[in-house]
């Protein structure tokens, strides 16, 4: 893949790395020991950590799959499993249990119970008797679950594709914005074109920045400082970076990285610009990876009327 230093007319800088001599101070006290009794028990990191689940699914379908892995694998055993907080609406069994010669496991967080439309964290840990502090993967684990309905809020989203002289691009395509209801988590149908769909939290109707929480790739991004950060559109669910033409009309090359910046100035998310038609769009300043191997910087732009306020 292709990466660009994003640094927004900044140079950046090489650091040295600094190296810190070893301590030979009598005070110094060794870290814990291995667990020499456990099964070395873990987390595997979850591939999703946040989840959505429509109001009108069953209750058997609200649960979260959670895997256990373990190293010592010879005996049978059952490892205790801790919810650390009270949190509403969620329960999980009190431990997970290991066939012998079984190297992973898995137990279901019931989260049927949780409020309509109320975001719940909570996390899971496994008991530390089990657990190696020097081993491989997670001792906790943090999920996020909602219940609630999508609403469709503008049928009329249209997405413009430009360049930085304002040249277009690409034909408009077209595609859908949702609300989830009672929060303040959006929806992108078909965002620029790609297929995909784009959640971004908003919680003003005023100038604000869009921030995804899914199908964005942050970390093959220069990042000069957390401001300044940018992301490219990236495909979750296959894993890959996706490479599409707007449409799918003929004649025109498709893109195959497109990057977004996140700072206020090339990144602009106004949900209601004019309250009198419920007029909103969003600008961005995108560099653009066409499969042809050429290189252009754009500005795409998304705009809409919604269907009602979602902030009354």
């Amino acid at each position: 893949m292709k990466l660009y230093n994003i640094t927004l007319g900044v140079l950046a800088t090489l650091t040295g790395l600094a190296v810190s001599g070893c301590s030979e101070s009598d005070d110094w006290t060794p870290g814990p020991q291995d667990n020499e009794t456990g099964v070395s028990a873990y987390f595997p990191v979850p591939e999703k950590t946040s989840y959505i689940f429509d109001s009108e699914l069953s209750p058997d379908k609200m649960s979260i799959e959670v895997s256990v892995s373990r190293q010592n694998t010879t005996d049978a055993v059952s490892v205790p499993i801790i919810l650390q907080t009270e949190t509403e609406g969620i329960s999980i069994p009190q431990s997970v249990n290991f066939a012998a010669e079984e190297a992973t496991s898995s137990f279901l967080v019931n989260c049927a119970d949780i409020p309509d439309g109320k975001n719940v964290s909570f996390t899971i840990s496994l008991d530390p008797s089990q657990t190696n502090v020097y081993g491989e993967g997670l001792y906790a684990v943090s999920f996020s679950v909602i219940k609630a309905d999508w609403v469709e809020m503008a049928d009329n989203v249209r997405y413009i594709y430009s360049d930085a002289s304002g040249n277009q691009l690409y034909p408009d395509t077209y595609g859908k914005l949702y609300q989830l209801q009672g929060t303040d988590r959006f929806k992108l149908i078909d965002f620029f074109g790609s297929g995909l769909e784009m959640l971004f939290e908003c919680s003003s109707p005023e100038t604000t920045i869009m921030n995804p929480l899914i199908n964005a790739d942050f970390e093959n991004v220069y990042e000069d400082d957390k401001e300044n950060l940018g992301w490219y559109l990236y495909n979750e669910a296959e894993q890959d970076w996706p490479s599409w033409v707007p449409g799918n009309v003929e004649g025109y090359t498709a893109i195959s990285y497109l990057t977004f910046f996140a700072v206020s100035r090339y990144n602009i998310c106004n949900l209601i610009y004019e309250p009198d038609t419920l007029y909103g769009y969003m600008w961005f300043s995108t560099g653009i990876d066409f499969a042809d191997g050429s290189f252009l910087w754009g500005t795409f732009q998304i705009d809409f009327n919604l269907k009602y306020n979602p902030f009354q």
